[in-house]
């Protein structure tokens, strides 16, 4: 039995017949729709680039390949807290920072403090609107505690490139903070 190629098949057809599965599984895992379509275009995107390794026209081992990497990055997509800091409530982030303060009170601990009390809402505004995905590997890593090399996976950059990146980022918070108590 040969496979079938990846240039004879038509994937928008293997694409049509499988999304609402792959969108149905992360949906009863995720709870969020938005993340569903996320996790499906990650599914397909990885199809895709698996492209001659597959057999396309053993529709069984197919639909079974399909489901079990939908499972996988469902799963995955729903251990990785990137987004919910934009949807975290007030209370949760003022506790969370109150907590990290009496651990120890680190540069990083009290940027975020100050920021969830209001003082620091204009310098954290203003590093988002520069650059979001700095912004966003930041919190990630300092306020979630979120491993660098999950947050270097998430956006296809070395771990090194995350770790400089949140360096250069509290270098510019400590001078924009330096600014604004002049």
């Amino acid at each position: 039995m040969t496979l079938q190629k990846m240039e004879n098949v038509d994937f928008i057809d293997i694409y049509k017949k499988y999304r609402t599965r792959v969108v149905n599984i992360a949906k009863a895992m995720l709870h969020d729709a938005d993340e569903a379509e996320d996790v499906c275009q990650d599914v397909f995107e990885t199809l895709y680039n698996m492209g001659d390794t597959i057999d396309f026209m053993d529709e069984e081992k197919l639909s079974n390949l399909i489901t079990r990497i939908s499972f996988h990055k469902a799963t995955d997509h729903g251990k990785i807290a990137f987004r919910k800091y934009e949807h975290v409530d007030s209370d949760v982030l003022m506790t969370m920072t109150d907590m990290g303060v009496k651990s120890g009170g680190n540069v990083d601990e009290i940027i975020l403090t100050l920021e969830a009390a209001g003082y620091l809402q204009t310098i954290f505004q203003k590093l988002r609107e520069k650059n979001r995905i700095d912004y966003e590997i930041y919190v990630s890593v300092t306020l979630y505690d979120i491993p660098s090399r999950l947050v270097a996976k998430h956006y296809h950059i070395t771990e090194n490139n995350v770790n400089n990146k949140v360096m250069r980022t509290r270098r510019w918070l400590a001078r924009e903070y330096k600014k604004i108590r002049r």
